[in-house]
């Protein structure tokens, strides 16, 4: 009868009291403000649709991304009238009123024609989104004499 208090002692009882300490510290850690607990970290691979010119497509653009995720797109030109002319790439944060930019770059001389090359040329365009919510981003190329824009629009979720 003494082993098994003394095995009941020696097994159990760590187990118990790790199951109490470890829910004592999530709960401690999932109540501070901008902490959630994200049990599916899956991220989903689906395309989202792309209203606008059918000469510029974003390319690698997800449905949504977690926080810790960069937003990292490619952009692909059709139309070769738009050869080094200036890639303007923005991010609107839709859950505001009016929309505001959450973030934007502009790349400029973009000559692709040569190399067959998605867009931007010897960069990246990789932004990490710090708040959740809906979100567009609006890809637009002008071309050498900014005389015409093409323009692709897209919707995603943080």
């Amino acid at each position: 009868m003494a082993v098994q208090k003394m095995a009941l002692l020696v097994f159990v009882f760590p187990v118990v009291i790790s199951i109490a300490f470890g829910v004592s510290v999530l709960s401690d850690v999932l109540g501070q403000p901008d902490r959630h607990l994200n049990m599916w970290q899956f991220v989903n691979t689906k395309q989202p649709s792309q209203p606008g010119d059918k000469d510029i497509i974003i390319q690698n653009l997800l449905n949504s991304y977690s926080i810790s995720i960069p937003v990292s797109i490619t952009v692909r030109i059709n139309n070769t009238a738009f050869d080094c002319g200036d890639l303007y790439i923005t991010i609107y944060d839709l859950d505001t009123s009016p929309r505001q930019v959450a973030a934007q770059n502009g790349y400029f001389s973009q000559c692709f024609v040569a190399n067959n090359s998605s867009l931007p040329i010897d960069d990246t365009f990789s932004q990490i989104i710090e708040k959740l919510g809906n979100y567009e981003i609006v890809t637009e190329m002008k071309d050498k004499n900014n005389q015409n824009t093409i323009t692709a629009t897209s919707h995603f979720k943080v």
